[in-house]
């Protein structure tokens, strides 16, 4: 065969998964898997409200909208204050990415210094060109011509910016009309649905997100694009016709009764409550043992921290991490590997068990 070969590669972090896999499987001891982008501290009580679900009906069998279900799309859009945006559902946080990207015709991308591997990867397959800043200080951070992504709270560094000097900086891209694409599947987990990041929706602005992270369900593989530009919108429907032709109208159903049920309201409600109880214990452990990463300007938010410790520090106790230096745009800086970024959404009398094995 001839192989038209992708430009990119495979993800590290799905090799480091391999990796504790198999050292798992060898040794016959459970390593604390906390390389993963999973929330593991519970799980949604899906059984108590499935039964609304009627998965006879032709809504369930046969395909769905390309936009996605019109339930869950009107939920999205009164939910995350997004009525004045056309909305479409896409399978997972991913797929928002790449069609996004994909879609724009902006050579240069500009991105924080630590961001998500998976940001190089998808620039890469569209050939596009990556430029950084310093994402600890937004309301000072200097960008040029070109898309401005930022993600909140951030893989992998769990940060989030005061609110008032991160409106400085979307202030500035709304000026020169330059496209700020806010993504943000980790940003309900931690705050209502109320909350004020609704103000720097401008038509400048595109919004991606998922429901693998904000409410734990990355198997359903569903995410969402949104966007005030018409011209976008029109594209965006047409690559995902010939990519996916719509998503599975289960998992869709599923989470669209999560939020609009009150079994569903009340099971997200328990699991986000434990959830952030959890995140936030586990950062305090590592704040008081002097393990968080020196570049922070404040204390993170979660659902990742960067810690003090090297991927073999970690590795030798039996805790699977990633080298910082992995979350960067060439993943050169030698001395980042002397860092790690790690999940903290698992259970606390877990975590500490494990990570009293490295003091």
């Amino acid at each position: 065969m001839k192989i038209n070969y992708s430009p990119s590669t495979y993800s590290s972090i799905v090799e480091i998964g391999e990796l504790a896999n198999k050292l798992e499987k060898e040794s016959g001891k459970k390593y604390l898997k906390l390389h993963r982008g999973v929330m593991d501290v519970t799980t949604i009580d899906l059984n108590s409200f499935v039964d609304d679900i009627d998965f006879n009906s032709k809504s369930i069998q046969h395909y769905g909208g390309n936009d996605g279900e019109i339930e869950l799309v009107e939920t999205i859009k009164t939910l995350f204050h997004l009525n004045e945006h056309y909305v479409l559902t896409t399978p997972g946080g991913m797929a928002t990415l790449d069609l996004v990207i994909n879609s724009l015709s902006d050579k240069t991308f500009w991105v924080p210094k630590y961001h998500w591997g998976s940001w190089n990867k998808i620039f890469t397959i569209h050939d596009k060109e990556i430029k950084t800043f310093n994402d600890f200080d937004i309301k000072n951070a200097e960008v040029d011509e070109g898309v401005v992504m930022l993600c909140y709270p951030s893989n992998p560094t769990g940060f989030s910016p005061n609110f008032e000097d991160l409106k400085i900086f979307a202030d500035k891209c709304k000026e020169r009309n330059q496209t700020l694409i806010l993504d943000l599947p980790y940003y309900y987990l931690f705050n209502e649905m109320s909350d004020k990041i609704y103000e720097l929706y401008s038509d400048n602005v595109i919004i991606l997100s998922s429901f693998s992270k904000s409410v734990g369900l990355s198997g359903l593989r569903v995410g969402y694009i949104a966007t005030k530009n018409k011209e976008l919108y029109d594209t965006l429907r047409i690559r995902s016709l010939y990519k996916y032709n719509s998503i599975s109208t289960v998992p869709q159903q599923i989470i669209n009764k999560l939020f609009t049920s009150n079994n569903g309201k009340m099971a997200f409600d328990n699991y986000r409550r434990k959830t952030q109880r959890h995140i936030k214990e586990n950062i305090q452990y590592l704040s008081e043992k002097g393990l968080l990463f020196d570049e922070y300007t404040n204390i993170p938010t979660g659902p990742f921290a960067i810690i003090n410790k090297t991927f073999d520090d970690l590795l030798s106790v039996r805790i699977s991490s990633v080298p910082l230096n992995k979350f960067t745009y060439k993943n050169g800086d030698e001395n980042l590997k002397n860092f790690s970024r790690i999940s903290v959404a698992v259970e606390h009398e877990l975590f500490i068990e494990y990570f009293n094995n490295l003091l």
